[in-house]
């Protein structure tokens, strides 16, 4: 029974690793007879992939099957002659056409197999070229405006994206097919949903990551036919522990336990210990914030044991770490600098940054509770330095999916608006044809129509237009109310201050100064806010920032923006809860990352950003 439930878990690990996007769920149905045989024949298969309709031939099946069988050499100049046939024409051609190409190449020089490093510098100009035909095969099908088909390239795109580590590309392709599979009510697979969940919870955005779990397990409710999955109650347990996974990233612990609860009752009722146990670490987690150390380290500790036996290091070294932690709460520090440096071992085997980051804190935690200074203050720098390369890569992330996004809605925008263009010069040609007795009243109705409609739109862009200087001058009156404040209040303090000078100061005064100094210090809900307000008033403010200086610390940039509103260095170390000192110091390492000569003046460079 343990061996079948491991086998399970492999199973598990093997489709989440990437977006498993099965071809019989998101093309039409084949004919129930079996289709004609054609071969090798390049003039057939001009005119089967030259067909509008999405099928089991013309699509990613028997052609791309019987080419990964032959030589390289044939299949390559098979796609040549394909590409040039006489026979070949539309945009539907080209959609399978590049699709199938891609896939081809995929095959036969990108795969798993040719490549386990998929960063190796020879795969590179593979992987440039596949991403430029899937970007073809998008277009293409753009202008079909079928979105059935539009839906099917963006999902068979993710999933070979992914293969290469472009995680934003993939969550954006994939959402794009989901988004659009919703649209014309065309049934999306629960895994899918599942999948795409996975994804989004690792570029964290975890409200979508939410959702889209949700939409996961409520897909389950509404069988189809041809869902034929073993043991789907694992993708239901995935689900669940994403959405808990999500609550507990937004420190929304109590709703993070609900989920959890119902993963591991998924888990109990089918008896899969394995999936138990992970679902438990997560829930030790809950209870290691509640202070229950003792359980919490029976929980972690039987994660350990399970992951090991799996031989998943990167989760034994989790769940290692999280032991490390709870010894460490319950002073048993020897213990806990054993399990650390067991999860360091553990990760040289399966490297995961994130875990190894966490695992630096804990070693500086623990060296620090035992004296050992030095030691921790070396893993400290260590966990400072990983931890802002995550984030830079995070922040990365999610840059380039608002990116992809944007390029891919500019393509369809466009491609729309030319295809409407078309279609509207064909009308005109068919009327005038038609009835040239009426051609002045067309060209008159058309004309009228243009003026009326630039006059809405000039109309629209003005409202829009007042309605952003109404949003922006709203926001300038917050962010100099809310910064005049935090000035009053340090104002106010070095008032009290040289009061108390003025006389001895008891340690109750001394007390008080300091609790009234801290109310003085931008808080991180405080910057939120305050980021939020900036960014209405200099839109472009942080974008340029990073463009001049990619590698800028979240530091340097709220000095960059509190420089930007003219702040004394006084009235920044205040806000900040830092010396003066600090303040030059940190424009001076601002300066220094933006390549600054000794005879440009910071503020004035800021300003012109």
């Amino acid at each position: 029974m343990f061996t079948m439930l491991m086998e399970k878990l492999r199973m598990q690990y093997t489709q989440i690793c990437f977006l498993i996007l099965l071809f019989t769920g998101f093309c039409i149905s084949a004919p129930a007879q079996e289709p004609e045989k054609l071969g090798l024949d390049v003039d057939k298969w001009a005119v089967e992939l030259s067909k509008s309709q999405l099928t089991e031939v013309n699509s990613l099946g028997s052609l791309t099957e019987q080419l990964i069988e032959v030589d390289s050499l044939r299949a390559i100049h098979f796609l040549d002659s394909l590409e040039t046939s006489s026979w070949a024409k539309g945009y539907y051609f080209r959609t399978y056409f590049y699709m199938v190409k891609a896939a081809v190449i995929y095959a036969k020089y990108a795969g798993y197999d040719k490549y386990k490093d998929r960063n190796a510098a020879a795969l590179m100009p593979i992987k440039e070229q596949l991403m430029q035909l899937y970007a073809n095969a998008l277009d293409a099908a753009f202008q079909t405006e079928n979105e059935k088909v539009i839906g099917w390239v963006n999902f068979y795109s993710a999933r070979r994206i992914l293969s290469f580590g472009e995680t934003a590309w993939a969550v954006m392709y994939s959402k794009n097919g989901v988004d659009l599979f919703e649209k014309i009510n065309y049934p999306v697979e629960p895994p899918v949903y599942t999948e795409l969940a996975a994804l989004l919870h690792e570029v964290r955005e975890y409200d979508e990551a939410i959702t889209y779990a949700k939409k996961g397990i409520a897909a389950w409710n509404t069988p189809n036919d041809e869902w034929n999955y073993e043991n789907p109650y694992m993708y239901k347990v995935n689900a669940y522990n994403t959405i808990g996974s999500s609550f507990y990233n937004k420190n929304e612990n109590d709703s993070a336990n609900i989920y959890w609860q119902q993963a591991l009752k998924y888990a109990t009722d089918n008896m899969d210990s394995i999936l138990a146990e992970k679902v438990l670490g997560n829930i030790g987690k809950i209870i290691y914030v509640q202070n229950n150390y003792d359980s919490a380290w029976a929980l972690f500790k039987t994660n350990f044991q399970y992951s090991m036996y799996d031989s998943a290091f990167n989760e034994a070294a989790n769940a290692s770490q999280w032991m490390a932690k709870a010894n460490l709460a319950r002073g048993n520090m020897i213990a806990a600098l054993a399990e650390a440096k067991e999860a360091l071992r553990l990760l040289g085997l399966w490297p995961k940054n994130q875990y190894r980051r966490d695992t630096y804190y804990t070693l500086s935690q623990i060296y620090r509770a035992m004296g050992n200074y030095d030691s921790a203050f070396y893993f400290n720098d260590r966990y400072i330095s990983l931890n802002d390369s995550l984030e830079k890569e995070i922040a990365t992330s999610s840059l380039d999916i608002a990116d992809a996004r944007l390029k891919s809605e500019e393509s369809r925008y466009k491609i729309q608006k030319i295809n409407k263009e078309k279609q509207k010069e064909l009308f005109i040609r068919n009327s005038l044809i038609a009835a040239i007795v009426a051609f002045s009243l067309i060209i008159y109705l058309i004309e009228n129509r243009r003026g009326l409609k630039n006059k809405l739109a000039l109309e629209k862009a003005e409202s829009e237009k007042m309605l952003m200087e109404q949003q922006i001058q709203s926001s300038k009156e917050q962010i100099k109310s809310f910064t005049a404040n935090i000035i009053e209040k340090t104002s106010l303090i070095e008032k009290l201050e040289g009061q108390l000078n003025e006389n001895s100061v008891t340690s109750e005064q001394q007390l008080l100064i300091f609790e009234l100094s801290q109310q003085t210090i931008l808080t991180e809900d405080d910057w939120v806010k305050f980021k939020s307000l900036f960014d209405k008033i200099y839109p472009t403010f942080f974008h340029k920032l990073k463009k001049n200086a990619a590698d800028i610390t979240v530091a340097e940039q709220r000095m960059a923006a509190l420089t930007r509103l003219e702040l004394t260095s006084k009235q920044m170390a205040a806000m900040l809860g830092i010396s003066v000192d600090s303040v030059h110091k940190t424009r001076q390492r601002l300066r220094q990352r933006l390549q600054l000569g000794s005879d440009t003046n910071l503020d004035e460079y800021i300003a012109g950003i």
